[in-house]
């Protein structure tokens, strides 16, 4: 009988130890996160810078021979198949990325990187219209992957896997902050990745003062709008958004139609990239190589007051979407830089909006609206803007994001909140009170 209290104060003592150890090992926690997200930051600010550094030098070799590389895109799309369906994946691309990081994966493979260095390099140099970003995250959210699944942590190759998005998209815009939220924002529509947050957030700024070694100057512009934020300009600044957002809304439309035309046309890979590729071709040559690579041509003239065209921002849009469709690696969003800052250009003066103002609103709503995020959006044109833009942007950005009516060209997970289950409750009890979705 003596001896129960010695048992009991020793039993009570293990506990203790064990809550100790476990308090210890969360407060240690996001110190080790922010040591591994510095080392995917490092990692991928390396690999995004040589990528970023490739892309500007293919697109401007090509751009300068523009009128014999063009004719070489047929060979690039059947290339570029032949290569995804010989050593790839089926299920690759950014899809495959949130799969991952929602764990519905068991990895994104390290191989994914090796492609869209091979894919989208070739693209740029051929002329292609197609954009970085998608190709840059892949390779971010690649290396971070792998890197997680080495160390034995729990999850710590999905919480890397964001990380190393994060990167990349720092890696190649010179944005950390903005890189930070869309990685975040991105995954889970409707909320935040906030079990990445530490890790992302240092693996952004490390990936974005690595990658300034071979990408030295980002793009950047002075946003000039005199006019105080009054309710007639916030009015006039809401219907632009909207206009912005209806403008992502069609690209979603554009990426889902066409990938669905082109399949449906011709079911064999080769014969369908070869004879699309020869019919865009055709048209880029037709149109003197404007709508060609990444759009930093439109960019700059919508931002410096050069001629812009009021179809500029549709037919770019057309350009990428029908590329993508028929497998060129690359991206969006530079390309939706490109089409929100014509639409900027063109439609800013008809709601009394400066041009030059305009198209930088449009710059970054247009990518919030075809991305269905809000907050990185409206950080990025405060990075390349400046400080001055935050209430213009942010009142173009949220009217771009309510008007895409909640489409994306990601495979994003919808995040249901209380009021989403209570909807979707009722409709299963009551499928015919309520309206169904028309798109």
């Amino acid at each position: 009988m003596g001896n129960i209290p010695v048992q009991c104060f020793w039993q009570w003592q293990k506990e203790m130890n064990k809550v100790y150890k476990k308090e210890i090992a969360l407060g240690i926690r996001p110190f080790v996160y922010a040591l591994l997200g510095t080392l995917v930051g490092v990692a991928v600010g390396a690999a995004g810078g040589l990528f970023g550094a490739g892309i500007d030098f293919f697109s401007g070799f090509g751009m300068r021979h523009f009128e014999l590389y063009v004719w070489f895109l047929p060979a690039v799309g059947v290339l570029t198949a032949f290569m995804l369906r010989k050593w790839g994946d089926p299920n690759t691309g950014m899809r495959a990325v949130f799969e991952a990081s929602r764990g519905e994966r068991d990895r994104f493979e390290l191989r994914s990187a090796v492609f869209q260095y091979a894919g989208a390099w070739t693209a740029h140099l051929f002329c292609a219209s197609v954009g970085r970003e998608g190709a840059g995250i892949q390779i971010g959210a690649a290396i971070g992957c792998n890197i997680g699944r080495r160390i034995p942590i729990k999850n710590a190759d999905k919480i890397l896997l964001v990380a190393g998005m994060a990167a990349g998209f720092s890696a190649l815009f010179g944005t950390p902050a903005a890189a930070l939220f869309f990685a975040l924002e991105v995954t889970v529509v409707g909320g935040l990745h906030l079990r990445a947050l530490i890790a992302s957030a240092f693996a952004s700024y490390a990936s974005y003062f690595v990658s300034r070694l071979c990408l030295p100057a980002h793009f950047s512009a002075e946003f000039v709008l005199a006019a105080p934020l009054s309710l007639s300009l916030a009015c006039r600044l809401f219907a632009f958004g909207a206009l912005c957002g209806l403008a992502g809304f069609v690209f979603c439309l554009l990426r889902k139609y066409l990938a669905a035309f082109f399949l449906a046309s011709v079911r064999n890979d080769y014969v369908r990239a070869f004879f699309a590729a020869v019919l865009l071709a055709c048209l880029l040559f037709l149109s003197g190589g404007r709508y060609s690579g990444l759009g930093t041509n439109l960019i700059g003239s919508a931002v410096s007051g050069g001629e812009v065209y009021w179809y500029d921002w549709i037919v770019k849009m057309l350009f990428t979407a029908a590329f993508l469709s028929v497998g060129f690696l690359g991206g969006e969003v530079t390309t939706l830089f490109a089409a929100g800052a014509c639409l900027g250009a063109a439609a800013g003066e008809l709601l009394g909006i400066p041009a030059q103002a305009a198209a930088c609103l449009g710059y970054a709503a247009v990518f919030g609206a075809a991305t269905n995020t809000v907050i990185a959006p409206v950080v990025l044109g405060c990075e390349l803007f400046g400080g001055a833009s935050l209430p213009y942007m942010a009142v173009v950005c949220v009217a771009a994001y309510l008007f895409n009516f909640g489409k994306s060209v990601y495979n994003q997970k919808i995040r249901e909140d209380i009021a989403a289950k209570i909807i979707h409750r009722l409709y299963k009890k009551h499928p015919l009170e309520l309206p169904r979705r028309l798109y």
